[in-house]
C-alpha cells in the first residue's frame, strides 16, 4: 500500500473518532434533574438539592459478624507448611476460598492436614450427652478413624473444620488442633 494512502486512511480514521466523541453530548437523552452530585463542592451542594437518603442510625454492616477464617494455621514454632491445595484440587496460590493445608510437626515430623471441607454437616452435640469428652478450640468435636487416618471434626462460627493424621492418635491430634489459629 502506498505511503500516501496509509496517511490518508489514518487521518480519516482519526477524524471519524474525534467526530464520534464530539457528537456524544448532542445525542438525545433523558434530562438529569441534578447534574452535580452533592459531594462535588459545598457551593454546588447548597445550590443543587440532594436526592440521597440521609443515613439514620448505625450502619447495617456494623452489626454483622466478621467473616470466618476458612484456613486455620499452626504457629511457625509448632509446624511447617508442606503443601497447600484447594478443596477442588487446585495447587499454587490459593485465593480466598478454603484450602487443604498439610503441616509437618517440628517436634515429631508427623504430617497433619487441616481443612474446612464443603458439603459436610455441622458437628452438633447430642442432647443427652452430659459431658462431651472431646473439645477442640472450645467447640464440641467428633473423632473418627477412616482408612487408617484419625479425623477430628468440629464446628465453630458456622464453619466445620477437620484435622487428620495417619500417625497421631486422637489425644495427640486434639492437642495439635487446639494450637490452630
Amino acid at each position: 500500500m502506498p505511503r500516501s494512502l496509509e496517511i490518508l486512511l489514518a487521518t480519516a480514521a482519526t477524524a471519524l473518532g474525534i467526530a464520534f466523541f464530539a457528537s456524544v453530548p448532542y445525542w438525545p437523552h433523558e434530562a438529569i434533574s441534578n447534574p452535580l452530585p452533592g459531594f462535588v463542592s459545598s457551593a454546588a451542594q447548597a445550590l443543587a438539592p440532594s436526592y440521597r437518603a440521609p443515613l439514620r442510625g448505625p450502619s447495617v454492616l456494623a452489626n454483622l459478624r466478621p467473616a470466618p477464617d476458612l484456613n486455620l494455621v499452626l504457629p511457625d514454632d509448632v509446624a511447617v507448611v508442606v503443601a497447600r491445595r484447594g478443596i477442588n484440587g487446585e495447587t499454587g496460590l490459593i485465593p480466598t476460598t478454603a484450602s487443604i493445608t498439610t503441616f509437618r510437626l517440628r517436634a515429631t515430623g508427623d504430617l497433619v492436614s487441616v481443612a474446612a471441607p464443603t458439603g459436610v454437616d455441622a458437628v452438633r452435640r447430642v442432647n443427652n450427652d452430659a459431658d462431651p469428652a472431646l473439645r477442640v478450640r472450645g467447640a464440641f468435636a467428633v473423632a473418627t478413624t477412616d482408612r487408617g487416618s484419625t479425623v477430628i471434626r468440629w464446628t465453630e462460627n458456622g464453619v466445620t473444620y477437620e484435622i487428620s493424621s495417619r500417625t497421631l492418635d486422637t489425644a495427640r491430634l486434639t492437642e495439635v488442633a487446639n494450637q490452630l489459629r
